[in-house]
């Protein structure tokens, strides 16, 4: 355990810092937090914008035939209409009017018209064939049948044909046909329909084609049926003639005759329908009144025509009331507000929020509402497409996860798990409140945002991915069995969405996630695992100009994983920001002592205060190369404070011994580091790693004990000197830290076999041990100094 006393002098010094510092503080910190309170408020103003529209719990949603879920009752009184008698009374106003129909009476005259101009124009070509060849060709005949149709504009059969080309299409023939045609217009009007009851008690109107009037006709008894007409031509007509010639002729033209006759009083149905229409918008409707407290409906009745009427009405006169919306607006503003107000003090007590992390939180909040809206879009598009599904099942297709995962990835899973609570509770406005929707979201938010967290491989998303769809199907059939609704098909059809919505879920993260790294300069797990590749080329520029500090980083990264590790912190963060922590020293190599070649100190010839100058600069140097290469700013803050504001004691202490009395009195300021300290538990583990690892070089014989008391010793000393202070690494974790930096120590100094002499390489007076390390057997003073240097932050 840590000296009490030690603990003791460093709270009374923060006590003290506290107290001359605390107006400073109040001040710095209040614009933020009128930042926080303004993006609270732009949130909850947006939120209540993008759901009041869609808020529709208010209206039941029933439909004909429906069973009331609960009582409603009026809050006013209000006028509904009767659709019911509104429709009734539109259907007899429609019933009122007169069918439309067209009159023309040039159609006998047109018909008798083509029948001359046929049988004309056959005799025509009939003489004129006979004259020049007495012999009748099939082809001859076929073309002078369809001839003779088209003029008169009916068919006929090949034996009727005969017969008239046998008399050679005499004028005779035309004639008689003419006067049966002529003897059946000669009634008037015929048509071709059969007159309605209605039509036949209110009479129809009479459009005359030709003269372009109209007429009403009431007595529809001189109005004669095409099929009346061709009765009475074929009760009236002889075909029973002796003479088998006479009759077939007289047979042939009452056929065509009969064929030749059109209605010429016909049926107008686009107008009929036209006249109706606008009777039936003139109608005015019905209304009854609904007083206040009238029960619109009853829980557990049926809904009715009537109860239908009184509910639409009711809901739409309270929707159309402007100080309705501006109350439903400001009450999902103040929900929404609150709500936030007390996830945001919640989870700001886990983790430490920002203004930025404010705004990107805002940012997911919006981009999930959106995404659901969206989705409710496409799932209402297709339930249209396919009637058999209810718009539920396709819902759960809709990716409700992918918020809380990108917040579980870029900042941490506890303010996921508030941020699911949050977007559940929001969404449920979009879903007429329903309770089923609100679990089924949180439980895959919160399942996901657990299972994503510490992602460190592209392949996560597909597996946490079908994880959530798992998670899906289980709470739709535990929902299912709640509401007594499992063995449809429906259900069936649900759980496939839900595999869907899990997989979407994790391949929407996937797509987005670089996005908002980029956007918000967040570093995620994926991301330091590309960092922690030593073939980046600014570790290999290290290992050619300054091996030493390579080789120191590499070390010291494994100590600061696995305590990272021990006490729960970031343990890539802290590798990977182990690895980066002294790239600085590349731009003056050689003035730190690990990667200074054996007889030669570049020291030597500086005054105590230019060296620690140059000792001091690589930390500035190192924010410099991290910004070129566009490290995460996490890594650059570690690199500015991973010697906090401690001491170069080394050159200090060499200030103090000059002969120089300027020198001597040089003040302690300017052997310090400008800081900041660490404000990070892994910025913490990088200062503690940098000085264990170097310090650990300088022991000359590390047994277990030398490297525990070592070990202690130093953070002792880091503590007292109030470099920890800001971290947030407790007395426990310290603890934690000095055993694995003692064990990993303990392992980097394990015993060797001692070799027999021959076996070691001599040079020049060095000589090389089994892991390749140079040792100056001649400069005993080497490992006195190297120990002063770590102890002081030289390496």
């Amino acid at each position: 355990m840590y000296n009490i006393r030690v603990v003791k002098e460093k709270s009374v010094r923060l006590l003290k810092k506290i107290k001359n510092q605390g107006s400073i503080i109040v001040a710095s910190s209040t614009p933020v937090l009128l930042n926080k309170w303004f993006l609270l408020v732009v949130l909850s103003l947006l939120l209540a914008i993008l759901l009041t529209p869609q808020i529709r719990f208010q209206h039941p949603g029933y439909k004909m035939g429906d069973i009331a879920t609960r009582n409603v009752k009026a809050d006013r009184d209000f006028i509904a209409e009767n659709s019911a008698a509104t429709e009734q009374k539109k259907m007899e106003a429609m019933n009122e009017i007169r069918s439309v129909y067209d009159y023309d009476d040039d159609v006998a005259a047109q018909i008798l018209s083509n029948l001359a101009n046929a049988f004309s124009l056959m005799k025509e070509i009939t003489l004129a064939k006979t004259a020049a060849s007495p012999e009748r060709s099939g082809d001859f005949l076929l073309q002078l049948k369809n001839n003779f149709e088209r003029i008169v504009g009916l068919t006929i059969s090949a034996e009727e044909f005969q017969v008239l080309y046998r008399h050679k299409f005499s004028p005779a023939l035309a004639a008689k046909i003419a006067g049966s045609i002529s003897d059946a217009y000669r009634d008037g009007m015929i048509t071709n329909v059969t007159f309605l009851p209605q039509e036949k008690d209110r009479g129809i109107v009479v459009r005359d084609l030709r003269k372009q009037a109209e007429k009403e006709l009431t007595n529809l008894s001189a109005v004669r049926h095409i099929t009346d007409i061709e009765l009475r031509m074929l009760k009236t007509a002889d075909t029973n003639a002796a003479d088998k010639e006479r009759a077939s002729l007289d047979k042939v033209t009452l056929t065509i005759a009969i064929k030749l006759i059109k209605p010429n009083l016909v049926y107008n149905k686009d107008a009929s329908e036209l006249r109706k229409t606008a009777a039936g918008k003139e109608v005015n409707p019905v209304f009854l009144k609904v007083e206040k407290y009238e029960m619109l409906v009853r829980e557990g009745e049926k809904i009715t025509h009537a109860a239908m009427d009184k509910l639409d009405a009711y809901y739409r006169i309270k929707g159309e009331r402007k100080l309705s919306k501006l109350l439903i607006f400001t009450g999902v503003f103040l929900t929404i507000a609150f709500l936030g107000i007390i996830l945001y003090h919640y989870a700001n007590k886990m983790h430490k929020i920002g203004k930025q992390d404010v705004l990107f939180l805002g940012v997911i909040i919006l981009m999930q509402i959106m995404i659901v809206r969206t989705g409710i879009f496409v799932a209402g598009a297709f339930a249209e497409a396919f009637p058999s599904f209810p718009e539920e099942v396709f819902i759960y297709a809709v990716p409700f996860s992918a918020g809380a995962m990108l917040v579980s990835l870029l900042l941490n899973r506890s303010l996921a798990f508030v941020l699911s609570i949050f977007l559940s509770i929001t969404i449920t406005f979009l879903f007429d409140g329903k309770i089923s929707l609100l679990i089924f979201s949180f439980l895959g938010s919160a399942v996901a945002a657990y299972g994503i967290s510490g992602c460190r491989e592209r392949a996560a998303f597909f597996k946490v991915g079908l994880l959530l769809g798992a998670v899906n199907v289980a709470a739709i059939l535990s929902l299912g069995l709640i509401e007594e609704n499992i063995f449809t098909v429906n259900t069936v059809m649900g759980l496939l969405m839900g595999l869907l919505g899990g997989s979407a879920s994790g391949l929407l993260v996937a797509g987005l996630l670089p996005l908002f790294e980029s956007l918000f300069q967040y570093t995620t797990d994926i991301k330091l695992l590309e960092l922690a590749n030593l073939n980046q080329p600014i570790f290999q520029q290290m290992i050619m100009e300054a091996p030493g500090t390579y080789h120191h980083s590499i070390v010291m990264a494994s100590m600061v994983e696995t305590a990272a590790e021990s006490i729960g912190a970031n343990v890539l963060m802290a590798k990977v920001s182990a690895y980066y922590h002294d790239i600085g020293k590349m731009k003056k190599p050689l003035y730190f002592i690990e990667n200074q070649p054996s007889g030669g100190n570049k020291h030597d010839k500086l005054s105590p205060k230019m060296s620690s100058l140059v000792i001091i600069t690589h930390v500035k140097d190192g924010c410099e190369l991290a910004a070129k290469a566009k490290l995460p700013q996490e890594i650059i803050n570690i690199i500015r404070e991973h010697h906090g504001t401690s001491l170069v004691s080394y050159f200090y202490d060499k200030a103090k011994k000059d002969k120089t009395p300027s020198i001597r009195a040089l003040p302690e300021s300017d052997f310090r580091y400008p800081g900041p300290k660490p404000q990070t538990r892994e910025a913490g583990l990088v200062l503690l790693g940098d000085v264990m690892e170097a310090s650990s070089r300088t022991l000359s014989n590390p047994t277990p004990a030398r490297i525990k008391t070592l070990v202690r010793e130093r953070i002792e000393s880091a503590l007292s000197d109030g470099q920890l202070d800001d971290c947030a690494l407790t007395l426990h974790d310290l603890n934690k830290i000095a055993e694995s930096f003692t064990m990993i120590l303990n392992g980097t100094f394990h015993h060797r076999i001692d070799y027999p002499e021959p076996i070691i390489n001599e040079l020049n007076g060095y000589k090389r041990d089994n892991n390749y390390a140079i040792i100056d057997r001649k400069s005993a003073e080497k490992n006195k100094n190297r120990s002063a240097a770590a102890a002081t932050g030289v390496e």
